[in-house]
């Protein structure tokens, strides 16, 4: 579960009025026909910045469904057609562009086309994955909440989220490596966890460097990679201690002379619990090889009424029977979340005897193979 949808400011924005215009002629910078549309609606062309939507510009819908505006494209942007704040689409519109937008004015994002603005297309692309994996995971959700005590169900729903997810991140990197210098991609790779994608995060923010160095989308990106924490195979594991159930401190590196998995997660995280099963599995086939696991909670939510207790029930509940579980119960406040970089959870690292990093976000099948070749 992530700590914040980078994305989220795209979607949830101020709105206000613009100037009205019914005419279609050559001078039209967006124009189009949208079906069911009664005469004389009106339908708005924002600008989104991270901060704020700006309305440019407000048409008129004629009898035939017939639109466009007067404004004219004055910078490259992410821009917004909208009927109304439940149903608009987002564009990606460059200066010079004029693009034709057509669709069901009572379902715009399922039904629209663009003509005249490619990268208008691919943020479609990225919408309509985003959007099919939102459905799947929000499908998991309430067949967990309907099932919360049968194992292997969450066996399956973990798989049917696994498969979900890498289908919209192989979107979202196809779109990043077709054109790594382009709003669309900066969209794209935000969705993906940077800890795994650093190489990617890098590739965009080089790119746009060279095209958009003075975008405001850009310099709040810009400032993320820049502070970004690395987490590098080969390389140490930062060290960190925490108190476990008992309130006696527990560091990374007394761990030395183990493989460890080192597993954050929280009692409130459902794809942390979905993921417990395969954890349990892999310590209890491997433990007495020198496996181990250090469960680090990010339990102590401001939600949360009794943090201490929701986490000690997990832990049995689950049945997690290793004795590393360490918290300082502050949520996403957690001293270790700045030294790792944590922005959703689950998060795993695999650490070896020496305290250097393995593999990074291996789950069920990933991490029994991984083990399997350590321990052959």
């Amino acid at each position: 579960m992530k700590k914040f949808t980078l994305i989220t400011s795209l979607t949830i924005l101020l709105f206000s009025c613009g100037n009205e215009n019914s005419s279609n002629d050559e001078s039209s910078s967006i124009s189009g026909k949208l079906t069911y549309m009664k005469e004389g609606s009106l339908i708005y062309l924002d600008y989104l910045t991270p901060q704020e939507l700006d309305t440019k510009d407000s048409a008129i819908v004629d009898e035939n469904g017939n639109y466009s505006f007067n404004y004219t494209i004055e910078s490259l942007g992410y821009y917004r057609l909208r009927i109304n704040n439940q149903n608009f689409i987002n564009l990606v519109l460059d200066v010079g562009e004029k693009p034709v937008i057509n669709g069901d004015g009572s379902n715009l994002m399922d039904t629209y086309t663009v003509e005249g603005s490619e990268e208008s297309n691919k943020l479609k692309r990225f919408n309509l994955a985003y959007k099919a994996n939102a459905m799947t995971q929000d499908s998991i959700g309430k067949i967990y909440q309907a099932n919360p005590n049968d194992q292997s169900l969450f066996i399956q729903l973990q798989q049917v989220n696994f498969t979900a997810v890498n289908k919209m991140n192989n979107t979202f990197v196809s779109l990043i490596n077709e054109n790594p210098a382009s709003l669309v991609s900066l969209a794209a790779v935000q969705q993906l966890d940077p800890k795994i994608n650093s190489d990617l995060y890098k590739k965009v923010d080089k790119a746009l460097a060279k095209t958009m160095a003075n975008n405001p989308w850009f310099t709040d990106f810009h400032k993320k990679v820049e502070s970004m924490v690395e987490l590098i195979i080969g390389k140490p594991a930062p060290d960190f201690t925490l108190d476990d159930i008992n309130g006696n401190p527990i560091s990374l590196s007394s761990l030395k002379g183990k493989i460890v998995l080192v597993d954050f997660w929280a009692s409130w995280c459902r794809p942390c619990r979905a993921e417990n099963p395969n954890v349990v599995k892999a310590y209890n086939k491997y433990n007495k090889m020198g496996f181990d696991v250090m469960s680090v909670s990010l339990d102590g939510m401001p939600q949360q009424q009794n943090a201490k207790q929701n986490w000690l029930d997990a832990i049995e509940k689950d049945g997690l029977i290793w004795k590393n579980h360490v918290s300082d119960l502050k949520g996403w406040g957690s001293s270790v979340v700045p030294k790792y970089g944590i922005e959703g959870i689950p998060f795993t690292l695999l650490i070896d005897k020496e305290g250097l990093i393995l593999a990074k976000n291996l789950r069920g099948e990933e991490l029994e193979k991984k083990l399997a070749e350590i321990f052959k």
